[in-house]
């Protein structure tokens, strides 16, 4: 216990409990540089990892977590995160207040599903993050169903991003036998190239295992299957762009200010739904007479002085309760100014449109309760529809992405919890084997079974598979599986090898261990049989990525940036997506990258990937005036120093030495022989 900055207490043993000690495991660099201590109500009946109790720092401590004697014991004076990982969300949240309450430091990792109360809780605790296990691996369900070529979708700031894997057809353009280096463009990057069997010299000396694995002038081919991230400009759309000026900036930001309050102070309450449509029309009803009933009684008065006040005020009455005739009928004529008879019309006509107005709206709720059963309800698709079973959060979040991919669904599920799904999702409610029967099963692209009884996942899969084993979409039916835990996904991938399965914990809990290393976790996806997670880094002064090129980033550190946050220099917040290499992160710039977990792990630890070697051939120009331009490349794509790559050009023909990663090589290269000869070769 010398090392107190790399102390983690994780609260809960349960599934994700355990999974999360495992990943925070692979951060370790020796036996004893990350100590891990447990609080559990009991010992877990089942470890998921045999040697898992040899992963703690010492016994797990038996009780309640939300205990300060225990959060005590466990070390929360000198703990750097604390994570809560409980099924109860309600004791998860009572821990992290007395977590915060003993130490004011401590980085504190929640499990919670409430949206809104985690935003509060954040802005109150600081050093605070606030996971959902069920909603992180909700893309991978949906978007494993669909079988089509895009394996995630998520979003970053007002930017969506596709991962995309796709075989490469002979002769197809951009792809077939382009360089890999040709694959990274403005707005694609490529990740990954299989699944031939490349020959040695394809490799490079990689930070990951995942990314960057192949030679820059590595040449895909028919055959081979390409994975790319790309940015969806059709998402980001700038319909009133920023004006440059500064009264411009003034007056677009009070607008918009202004046109926020107005929206959310004066017409909330407009905006409460349909159930609130009768409130509304009474609130109407009841200013209407409150204005009016005064109004009319001081004009009879004004305009009648002989009549006193309470004759006044009855005949307003009268007035708004339609009685026109009645008020008019018992004055004189010649006492009545011209107006007054008008006037009054008026106010009666509006009473009259008011009262009529709440009867049938009464009338309209009524007949619409009484007739409910009546109501339309979207009709079951009768092919390529996904089965989603089990409308839980997982599931619910799952049938919102298949929808917003217009992919056609239908729910089962024993009872509804989300009633929004009524009006928009065909839906099946009862015993979920019993109504598979009527969901188009034989037709069906897939089926999703993601409710909370694992067992009942499995028999699902299993009646399911041999169901369409026999029809003309066997091939290419896929059954989605949610597992308890990563060992059962393991075996039902051998017994049903078009199934896929997915522990939800074992996919969510990487997030977990990487967001305890004060990490924000926002999303993540399945690539290569590898978790990718999507990282968001605040740089600040003395980490171990300030002051870094991209490049360094990228390869040294084996991830892939795909959003920069930074400011100009003349001061404005500008967000670059899948930036270049040769962009130089400083103090206060906010990067989002895709990464392993070992990605993880090596930024935390500073543990970069040493450059290679390379002996660099610069020729003399055939024009003395394309100098500083080449100069000016050597400098963004290399990061060396301005005056010694101007004293380089002044002294051409040379040849030197430079330590550089193999894609900022190559791209140097042919960057510089648009200038002057060039050639760099591996030492």
């Amino acid at each position: 216990m010398d090392n107190p900055r790399d102390h983690f207490i994780v609260c809960g043993l349960g599934s994700l409990g355990q999974q999360t000690i495992v990943n925070l495991k692979k951060f370790s660099q020796t036996d004893n540089d990350i100590e891990i201590a447990a609080i559990d109500l009991a010992l877990p009946t089942y470890w998921e990892v045999e040697e898992l109790p040899h992963l703690l720092t010492h016994p797990p401590i038996i009780g309640d977590c939300r205990r300060y004697d225990l959060l005590k014991r466990a070390g929360i004076e000198r703990c750097r995160s604390i994570l809560i990982t409980t099924s109860d969300e309600s004791v998860n949240v009572e821990t992290a207040l007395a977590a915060r309450r003993m130490n004011r430091f401590v980085h504190i990792v929640l499990r919670s599903s409430r949206v809104n109360l985690n935003q509060l809780l954040r802005r109150q605790l600081g050093h605070f993050v606030a996971l959902d296990a069920m909603a992180l691996p909700a893309n991978t369900f949906a978007l494993a169903s669909m079988g089509s070529n895009t394996i995630s979708v998520f979003k970053v700031n007002d930017y969506r991003f596709r991962v995309v894997q796709r075989p490469v057809v002979a002769g197809e353009l951009p792809y077939d036998g382009a360089p890999l280096q040709k694959l990274h463009r403005r707005d694609t990057r490529c990740l990954d190239l299989g699944p031939h069997q490349p020959s040695a010299k394809d490799y490079i000396q990689a930070a990951s295992h995942l990314f960057h694995r192949w030679r820059p002038d590595m040449k895909a081919r028919a055959g081979d299957q390409i994975t790319y991230i790309e940015v969806d400009y059709t998402s980001h759309q700038q319909t009133h762009p920023r004006p440059k000026s500064l009264w411009g900036k003034i007056h677009h930001r009070f607008k918009a200010v202004a046109y926020r309050d107005l929206q959310q102070h004066f017409f909330s309450f407009w905006q409460q739904g349909e159930q609130q449509w009768l409130r509304q029309v009474s609130a109407i009803a009841f200013s209407t007479v409150l204005i009016s009933w005064p109004i009319g009684t001081v004009l009879i008065k004004q305009a009648l002085p002989q009549l006193s006040w309470s004759k006044a005020i009855s005949l307003g009455v009268i007035l708004l309760l339609g009685g026109y005739g009645d008020v008019f009928g018992g004055l004189e004529e010649q006492s009545v100014p011209a107006w007054l008879p008008f006037v009054c019309l008026l106010i009666a006509l509006a009473s009259l449109f008011l009262v009529l107005s709440v009867f049938s709206v009464l009338a309209d709720r009524l007949l619409s309760s009484r007739f409910e059963f009546l109501r339309q309800r979207p009709r079951l698709p009768s092919a390529d529809h996904v089965i989603v079973v089990g409308i839980g959060r997982l599931g619910y979040r799952a049938l919102n992405i298949l929808q917003e991919f217009n992919q056609p669904v239908i729910g089962i599920t024993e009872k509804l919890n989300y009633l929004d799904l009524a009006d928009r999702v065909p839906l099946l409610t009862g015993n979920v084997l019993q109504q598979l029967q009527t969901a188009n099963l034989s037709t069906a692209k897939s089926v999703v079974a993601v409710t909370d009884d694992p067992m009942l996942n499995l028999e699902i899969a299993l009646i399911v598979s041999e169901a369409v084993a026999t029809s003309r979409n066997a091939a290419s039916f896929t059954p989605i599986v949610r597992t308890i835990n990563q060992a059962l996904s393991e075996n039902l991938a051998v017994l049903l090898p078009q199934a896929k399965a997915f522990s939800v914990y074992a996919l969510s809990a990487e997030a977990f261990a990487g967001a305890a290393f004060g990490e924000n976790i926002l999303s993540l996806f399945r690539l290569q049989k590898q978790t990718v997670l999507v990282t968001e880094y605040f740089i600040e002064s003395g980490d171990h990525l300030s002051g870094k090129l991209l490049a360094e980033v990228a390869y040294g550190y084996g991830v892939v940036p795909i959003l920069l946050k930074t400011r100009s220099s003349q001061g404005e917040v500008q967000s670059i997506p899948l930036p270049s290499d040769e962009q130089r992160l400083k103090e206060g710039d906010q990067l989002h990258v895709l990464s392993s977990i070992n990605g993880l792990k090596r930024i935390e630890r500073g543990e970069i990937v040493a450059p290679r070697h390379w002996r660099m051939q610069l020729g003399k120009p055939l024009n003395q005036q394309v100098l500083l331009s080449a100069g000016n490349v050597l400098v963004q794509l290399s990061g060396l120093d301005l005056s010694w790559c101007r004293r380089l050009m002044n002294n051409l023909p040379t040849t030197v030495e430079l330590s550089l990663y193999d894609y900022q090589a190559h791209r140097l290269q042919a960057e510089l022989q648009r200038y002057i000869p060039a050639q760099l070769t591996a030492l």
